[in-house]
């Protein structure tokens, strides 16, 4: 195998939630990167990885370890907290520049959630784009208001680029740090149009200056 991938959320203390462990479930002795070191020490895996959700600061500390290969990080047009900057007002969940620590520790990053679970997905966000009744995974998601946010980033379709879902996947592209980004799909169209987003550079620096203009006032006010 690959890639062996914890997917619980890790917070500081063990919450009420059977999906959560703390940070001292994974990294003590005997844990889970002790667990996942031991496969790879059978050849049952190459590498391993680990979710980025749930607490900030306990996920932070579960890269500063060492011990993982990669990490599944949350981020999109709606909340970029993971690769940038956002206001201390910001709405959502603040991953206070995960994806950056990752890079410093030379870990790959895969994005989740590239469609804000389907909000960023235009017409076609419930023909395959997204499960029929999404979920927030993080605290300030909601999925209507994230449609309502949506609906003010349709300045970015321009040109070559004919949809809000494009956008979304090109925007994760963007930052250097990402490795890869992961999009659900069910048909050929949707492959292509997600496949043809590799290779486009960056946005214009008008367009990043709304961006942030929006996280700062209409998606960052709590």
């Amino acid at each position: 195998m690959d890639v062996f991938q914890l997917h619980s959320q890790i917070t500081l203390k063990r919450g009420s939630s059977q999906r959560t462990l703390e940070v001292e479930d994974v990294l003590r002795e005997g844990g889970v990167a002790d667990a996942f070191d031991e496969a790879k020490s059978k050849g049952l895996i190459r590498y391993c990885g680990f979710t980025g959700l749930g607490e900030t600061e306990a996920l932070h500390q579960i890269i500063d370890s060492g011990r993982f290969d990669l990490v599944q990080a949350y981020y999109n047009l709606l909340n970029p907290s993971a690769g940038l900057f956002v206001p201390s007002d910001f709405v959502g969940h603040d991953f206070s520049l995960l994806i950056r620590k990752a890079s410093e520790k030379k870990m790959g990053v895969v994005v989740i959630r590239v469609l804000a679970g389907g909000a960023l997905g235009g017409e076609a966000a419930r023909q395959g784009y997204a499960s029929p009744t999404p979920g927030p995974l993080i605290s300030g998601t909601d999925y209507e208001a994230d449609l309502n946010r949506a609906e003010k980033l349709h300045f970015l379709v321009e040109g070559e680029v004919h949809s809000l879902a494009q956008v979304a996947i090109m925007f994760a592209l963007m930052n250097g740090a990402v490795s890869t980004v992961l999009v659900g799909f069910s048909n050929l169209e949707q492959i292509g149009e997600a496949a043809s987003c590799s290779g486009r550079g960056l946005f214009p620096e008008n367009f990043m200056e709304r961006l942030r203009s929006l996280w700062a006032a209409d998606f960052g006010r709590k």
